[in-house]
């Protein structure tokens, strides 16, 4: 057995009955199992290798280029980290020896202009680089320098490298396995299969180690001729791939003998007819590793002239720089699919990557992707757009604010809320004033109230909604700045009002709450049911039912339509319901210190929060997926703390401490929180910073 293994036979596993053979055969020769796809692929690598040792420098370049339009990542990473070893410090120097009429011009990086560019390596000679930007730069650095007119004659090239004939005959005075050679460079169908790119040689060759020609691998030594013909015949292109390879091919053009119209010909491809065997085997046939083999295999035959050729190739498909050179609208279709943290990074590369990767058509369909908290205006950019919000997210998450103070009121702040760009805020001291909410200015102030406006709404832009301790209910026209409506119904002092569309719902000390249509001033229900006073009200937001919650412990729900109660949930044993928050069917109400959260179609408690030193007077509460679910809680009372909580979590995100007296109202949205505190202050709290 082991002689027919060194005889170079293949025999399945299965067939190796001793296990030591068997470790031999697979780690001692270090080759793969024996299968019918290894075997084809090395007698492909032997024809390779002989119409390899035909094609001259031209044909060699012209057939590489069509490899590597071939090759994908994989191959063009595989060549760049395999060159560079060969690519050593002399190898210029040394090829030039060789080869003095082919220029080999180091070739210029982003790293090596950058070094030029520094103070301390300018009094160094450096020789002239290459910048390679296009393909016509990688031909410009392959093409041969012009002969001097002193040199009369070309040093001849050493006979060991480019005398073809030497190599053969020299192979075979030392194994006698190839056929004699004709005069002339051999035909396909003449070429016996001598492997090339066997590394182990035991042939006395004059070529240097690298290209030295091994002996024969078995399976084509005991391939005789047939008749003065080898067994196998490579096959060559076919119209198909001819017409595909179009780009690489020539169209010979030439005049008739009469001087009439020029004449075309057919089309003549620049490779040899192996390269389309070639091509085929390479591109449809082999796999990664496959290719990888053959590169390398190959590398080790290649002069210094294909090697420079192949690294400056190579150069330009590292470096170039495809954005700038498409179109504006493929690029941008390109960039599209970035995301945006890459495309943060491509705005480093230069100035048009950067103006490429800036553009609002990008950036907005980045927008569309998330939901946007920060207000957008018309002439904002996309780009700034997503990174406000962006920060606007981290800010709430770390707690980072700015804070403005408003001051005004001679009284205690009782109630406040704002409409985005305007706050409102009621007072003890009978006012409702009106704020700029960026700057903190006062813009105007509301007089009709005669005792502590404990609530108020914005309606629309000019007008706004304002319960009194005085038991009435104010429309205010803010652009004249009078009392346009005053509602009269409750017996009690207005605790609480909401508005959601024309709807407006209003809580009460006399133990009711009312429904009215307040486009008409209009009382459309009264909500009876609770045995106590009516602290709290929320509505939903598609104005079907109202909550409500009381002295009496309960929280009931209510139908807009019919103002009948549907459903009663005690959310406490001893103490009253102060505070009440309705979004997307959840709500949370404030009992004592503690903030319970609640299912509203199950009527049960998904979750308690517990911080709070003193009794919660106010809470608001905001959905932003209902499904898993997920949102947040800002709460405030009489230890003067406003919190703000993720539903999903038992611990507030951060405690906002500004006040020095109880906060008896909240508003926010996802930009702000607005609070109003018994010191005679309000504060914003910006997260949009």
């Amino acid at each position: 057995m082991a002689a027919i293994l060194e005889a170079g036979d293949h025999v399945l596993d299965d067939e190796i009955s001793d296990p030591g053979l068997q470790k031999l055969w697979h780690y001692g020769r270090g080759r793969q199992p024996f299968n019918e796809t290894n075997v084809e692929f090395d007698r492909q690598l032997d024809h390779l290798s002989v119409w390899l040792e035909g094609w001259n420098h031209e044909q060699r370049c012209k057939i590489l280029e069509g490899l590597l339009v071939r090759s994908n990542y994989n191959q063009v990473q595989f060549l760049w980290t395999t060159l560079q070893p060969a690519l050593h410090r002399d190898f210029m120097y040394s090829s030039k020896q060789y080869f003095p009429q082919t220029k080999f011009t180091p070739i210029s990086k982003h790293t090596s202009r950058e070094k030029k560019q520094k103070k301390m390596v300018k009094k160094f000679y450096r020789i002239k680089s290459a910048y390679i930007k296009h393909r016509n730069d990688v031909m410009e650095c392959n093409t041969d320098l012009p002969v001097p007119k002193t040199v009369q004659k070309e040093e001849p090239i050493p006979e060991s490298i480019l005398n073809y004939k030497s190599r053969w005959s020299e192979v075979m005075k030392n194994t006698g396995k190839l056929p004699t050679l004709p005069k002339k460079p051999p035909s396909p169908k003449q070429r016996s299969g001598s492997p090339l790119f066997v590394s182990k040689s035991n042939s006395t060759s004059v070529l240097p180690r690298s290209q030295s020609l091994p002996p024969l691998r078995r399976h084509l030594q005991d391939e005789s001729p047939r008749d003065g013909k080898l067994v196998y015949e490579p096959v060559i292109a076919n119209p198909t791939l001819l017409k595909s390879m179009s780009s690489i091919e020539l169209t010979r053009r030439r005049k008739s003998p009469c001087g009439t119209a020029p004449e075309y010909q057919a089309p003549i491809p620049v490779v040899p007819d192996e390269a389309w065997q070639l091509y085929h085997w390479y591109g449809d046939c082999w796999s990664d590793v496959q290719r990888n083999e053959f590169l390398h295999k190959m590398m080790r035959i290649l002069d210094s002239r294909q090697l420079y050729y192949i690294s400056s190739y190579l150069a330009l498909k590292q470096y170039r720089d495809f954005i700038t050179l498409l179109p504006e609208h493929l690029a941008l279709k390109i960039l599209h699919f970035l995301q945006p943290k890459e495309l943060l990074v491509v705005c480093q590369v230069s100035r048009t990557w950067n103006r490429l990767a800036s553009s609002d058509e990008i950036w907005k369909a980045k927008c569309d992707e998330v939901e946007i908290e920060v207000p957008v205006t018309a002439n904002m950019k996309w780009k700034n757009v997503y990174k406000d919000n962006i920060y606007l997210k981290l800010n709430w998450e770390l707690g980072h604010f700015k804070e403005v103070e408003v001051k005004g009121h001679t009284g205690k702040v009782l109630s406040v809320t704002f409409d985005g760009r305007r706050m409102a805020s009621g007072s003890k001291d009978t006012t409702v004033k009106v704020w700029d909410a960026k700057s903190g200015n006062l813009l105007q102030t509301l007089k009709g109230h005669t005792k502590g406006v404990w609530c108020v709404r914005f309606f629309t832009r000019n007008l706004l909604i304002s319960g009194s301790y005085d038991c009435t209910i104010k429309v205010w026209n803010l652009r004249k700045g009078t009392c346009a409506r005053t509602l009269f119904g409750h017996e009690g002092a207005v605790w609480a009002i909401v508005r959601k569309q024309n709807l407006l719902a209003s809580a009460s000390q006399d133990r009711t709450a009312k429904l009215w249509d307040i486009s008409r001033c209009q009382l459309l229900h009264t909500l009876r049911g609770h045995t106590q006073a009516v602290f709290c009200i929320d509505m939903d937001d598609d104005c079907t039912m109202v909550l409500t919650g009381s002295a009496d412990r309960s929280v009931r729900i209510w139908s807009t339509k019919t103002g009948k109660h549907t459903k009663i949930i005690w959310v406490s044993q001893s103490t009253s319901v102060m505070a009440l928050s309705l979004h997307k069917g959840f709500f949370a109400c404030a009992v004592g210190e503690i903030i319970s959260f609640w299912r509203v179609d199950t009527a049960t408690c998904v979750r308690t929060f517990e911080e709070h030193e003193k009794r919660i007077e106010t809470l608001e509460l905001r959905i932003s997926d209902s499904d898993k679910p997920e949102g947040i809680i800002v709460s405030a009372g009489q230890d003067g703390m406003i919190k703000y909580w993720d539903i999903a979590k038992e611990k507030s995100l951060h405690t906002l401490k500004g006040h020095n007296s109880q906060v008896n109202a909240i508003s926010f949205d996802e930009t702000k929180i607005i609070s109003a505190s018994y010191d005679n202050k309000c504060k914003v709290w910006d997260f949009n910073i």
